[in-house]
């Protein structure tokens, strides 16, 4: 819980909104889109009435043939040739997780040798910034990159293969593979580290594509009420209906189940956008309801209000009995959560009872980057204390 309203959806990767903006961090992974960065964002491609419509593509089609313009690594291909798999794999040199999957698909390609051809493709305007990048050698693991990419390299300059493959597929982030069975279909589509077991399957004949393809067909719809989802709650932030909009939230939980992170939206729209505490409040006992046995989540909620939130807004009462019930959860022992306990008492007054707790967070703080702040908050309360008492 914060004090913004938030409308972007990759706040769903998160625990909670709390979790991702708060000084107390809980071990989340964020879903970030990978977008080309805006000093080397493209100008949009001219359109004509001559300009061909990309074919969408999916599951269980056929593979479109590929326009390359550069070969950097490994011969030229002509098209896909029957009884061989393939695996296009999209990706640039500005993009961290790409250049992470590189030891991976060498690996792979290594591994099944002619049975399978990886091609990585990126779709870089100069074809120097792919040879530059293979002549250097890599920090991580101080490896030249040519050595880390062991299979085929391809520049798309003009994105006509990348347009044919990522666009058509509605796919906007990378890396993303798409690996092309013996006769010349698309089987899946999905990041390079996640395609070990259907690339097995593919080349061993066991892939079943209907399910494939059923599943693929799903993942559309999902898209899609998604997308509608976005833009219901865009137009009703705009329009300021925030009944609207909670029942845009409503119905999409309704559908596709539970998801804290629209939960804690439901929270802020209410909190601030229509100005209802009660109500926000009667709502977060719903969410507690759902995280009472995750001591994380309900840290991430209790260290929201007293942490993130102006006094106005602030439930103390509500903030006390979920930050004492992740300390229950964890015996007490817990340094982040009984930092948290510490200021529910700090901003209710009480501070004798926030400086025993805090002195407990501090006895009970590993060696890490917390330890240094919770330290010093309890420095700052005794401070403070101090001069009280002068």
């Amino acid at each position: 819980m914060h004090n913004k309203i938030t409308l972007g959806l990759t706040s769903l990767a998160c625990l909670s909104v709390v979790a991702c903006n708060s000084r107390q961090k809980t071990e989340v992974i964020p879903m970030t889109p990978i977008e080309t960065p805006p000093a080397v964002a493209e100008a949009p491609a001219e359109t004509s009435a001559e300009t061909p419509a990309i074919k969408a593509l999916g599951i269980g089609d056929s593979a479109p043939a590929i326009s390359i313009d550069h070969w950097v690594k490994g011969g030229a291909i002509d098209g896909f040739e029957d009884g061989q798999v393939y695996v296009m794999e999209f990706w640039a040199t500005w993009c961290g997780p790409c250049i992470t999957s590189m030891p991976h698909l060498s690996s792979l390609q290594e591994e099944y040798g002619d049975n399978v051809k990886i091609i990585g493709v990126s779709s870089e305007k100069e074809l120097e910034t792919v040879t530059g990048f293979l002549a250097e050698v890599n920090k991580r693991d101080d490896t030249l990159n040519d050595n880390r990419m062991r299979y085929t390299v391809a520049v798309d300059p003009d994105r006509s293969t990348s347009d044919a493959f990522m666009k058509a597929a509605g796919q906007n982030g990378i890396p993303t593979a798409f690996i092309i069975d013996a006769n010349g279909k698309v089987a899946w589509i999905g990041h390079p580290m996640s395609m070990d077991e259907p690339l097995s399957e593919v080349v061993n004949g066991t892939w079943d594509m209907a399910a494939a393809i059923e599943a693929n067909r799903k993942e559309k719809e999902q898209m899609e009420a998604m997308r509608a989802f976005r833009m219901t709650l865009r137009k009703a932030q705009i329009a300021e209906d925030w009944n609207g909009y909670i029942e845009a939230v409503d119905s999409y939980t309704s559908a596709n189940g539970y998801n804290a992170a629209l939960a804690d939206m439901k929270f802020n729209a209410l909190l601030e956008g229509k100005n209802d505490k009660i109500g926000a409040y009667v709502w977060a006992e719903e969410m507690v309801k759902k995280d009472w046995d995750n001591p994380s989540a309900l840290n991430a909620m209790a260290w929201g209000i007293v942490d993130e939130m102006p006094a106005e807004q602030q439930n103390l009462d509500f903030a006390l009995k979920v930050a004492d019930r992740a300390c229950v959860l964890t015996d007490y022992k817990d340094a982040m959560i009984l930092d948290t306990l510490a200021r529910c008492y700090w901003e209710m007054g009480d501070r004798y009872k926030a400086i025993a707790w805090q002195e407990k967070a501090v006895e009970n703080a590993e060696e890490n980057s917390m330890t240094d702040s919770i330290r010093a908050t309890l420095d700052e309360y005794q401070a403070t204390l101090a001069n009280v008492d002068e």
